[in-house]
């Protein structure tokens, strides 16, 4: 059963609402209007890693908290590989990853080495199969990890995840069904900006109502990743791939319409780039929507460095007052809202550009109230070029949130943070965060040279760049 069907299977007062609200205004279920209210979240454990790092040695500049995954193929599985993934088992315990990418399973022997009774325990394995046969590919050695005698404790493949319902690509992506029958337990979606595998913005041609660039860019990853936790069976991981832009293969944001020299988006107006602050809220809200940790490819601004990258990554994932909410008792996912009320009426996220989310929990007090008897953080986000103001239909945690509407302005990040006290959530705190409003970045989803990088390594990385 996905993690929404828990919650409202155990939660009288949730369906009610769920019910209710979507019976009134005529939103189907399917668009995921409120479905969140209460769905319980993972303990915090952060889950990075960059698909350019690969061992301690690697000549990428990188930021504490990174694991390193190797690459293997079949035929591949090297010793250098397995040196990293047995001295990750007392580096990043729980957290050990390993990179399979090629066109081909791997072999017995791989498999032995990476699975077998004497091998290092794995327990992440992130599959690199595309193609017209990937995902049969995927599926074939999933089934060979999962015969052996160690195998990966989660295992899934670039854009294989439950996708049912999402709005916010070009054509429908993978089924729950086709999830579940893949044999995989880790959702490893594209959380790209810039794909054309989302729609794009009507000022381009496209067919979503996002009212800019920008907007689009911000809201429909999101959504995504939305979707995909709603749809997760209990028990399975949540780790999307992620990129600041990527705009390849999207002829749309390519400037000068010339493939050949690489899909460039020049950001004409120069505010229609995710600023930085953006790429981290972005991340934040990621987190407070389901998701387990991240997985970097490359962040696709000119001049913006893998380090750079990482960091505000980072600084998503692990801001403090989710982080802290994570950390304690029973932490509770607030929202896996696709529609809110903004300017007081009832609209999708997309056509809006604005987007809420938030952590809760009933048993941890805040300490700016006293007798407080719970404790919410908010992350409220406007990718419009317009102020916007934003109410909260739904009870959270079976609490009301109170001092509706809150104003945002254009291109903002503001942070709500309530305690409970009786019925309701009270404010105790309003801050403007991820402050980085620089927008006039370049696009270039095109691969750069690492110098020093192994030959390897570095053909595997200029391969997925080219699928994408």
């Amino acid at each position: 059963m996905n993690r929404t069907g828990n919650l409202l299977g155990n939660s009288t007062e949730g369906e009610r609402a769920v019910r209710k609200f979507t019976q009134r205004l005529g939103i189907l279920a399917a668009a995921a209007a409120f479905v969140g209210v209460g769905t319980s979240a993972h303990a915090q454990t952060d889950l990075l890693y960059d698909w350019k790092k690969i061992d301690n040695s690697t000549p990428v500049p990188t930021v504490t908290g990174y694991i390193p995954a190797p690459f293997v193929s079949t035929g591949n599985v090297s010793a250098a590989a397995l040196s990293t993934l047995t001295a990750n088992q007392a580096t990043f315990p729980g957290k050990v990853a390993v990179k399979i990418v090629g066109t081909t399973p791997l072999s017995a022997a791989d498999n032995t080495a990476l699975f077998g009774a004497s091998a290092p325990q794995i327990n992440y394995a992130f599959m690199d199969y595309e193609g017209v046969n990937g995902q049969a590919t995927a599926t074939q050695q999933a089934a060979a990890i999962r015969a052996q005698p160690k195998p990966a404790t989660f295992i899934g493949n670039f854009r294989m995840y439950p996708g049912n319902g999402d709005t916010s690509g070009v054509g429908s992506g993978p089924t729950v069904a086709q999830y579940t029958a893949s044999g995989m337990n880790m959702a490893n979606e594209d959380l790209y900006p810039g794909s054309p595998l989302y729609k794009n913005p009507g000022g381009v041609g496209g067919t979503s109502t996002s009212p800019n660039i920008r907007s689009s860019l911000f809201v429909l990853p999101i959504d995504r990743a939305t979707f995909v936790t709603s749809n997760l069976p209990a028990g399975n991981k949540h780790i999307p791939y992620v990129n600041r832009f990527n705009n390849s293969g999207n002829s749309a944001l390519d400037s000068d319409g010339n493939a050949a020299n690489g899909y460039q988006f020049n950001n004409p107006t120069g505010q229609q780039m995710l600023s930085r602050g953006d790429f981290s809220a972005m991340v934040a809200h990621y987190r407070a929507r389901g998701v387990d940790g991240v997985h970097l490819l490359d962040g696709g601004v000119v001049g913006y460095t893998q380090s750079q990258f990482e960091q505000d990554a980072k600084d998503g994932f692990t801001f403090a007052p989710f982080a802290n909410i994570f950390a304690g008792s029973n932490p509770k996912l607030a929202a896996l809202d696709t529609v809110s009320k903004v300017n007081g009426v009832v609209a999708s996220n997309e056509s809006t550009g604005v987007v809420f989310s938030g952590v809760y929990s009933l048993t941890q007090n805040d300490s700016r109230l006293a007798g407080s008897t719970g404790k919410l953080a908010l992350l409220l986000s406007n990718l419009s070029a317009t102020p916007a103001t934003l109410e909260f239909v739904s009870k959270i945690g079976g609490k009301t949130v109170t001092g509706a509407p809150y104003s945002i302005n254009a291109g903002e990040h503001k942070l709500l943070e309530f305690a409970g006290t009786g019925l309701q959530w009270s404010l105790v705190n309003t801050a403007i965060v991820f402050t980085d409003a620089d927008r006039s970045g370049v696009g270039v989803p095109e691969p750069v040279a690492m110098g020093g990088a192994s030959i390897f390594a570095l053909t595997m990385l200029f391969r997925r760049r080219r699928s994408r």
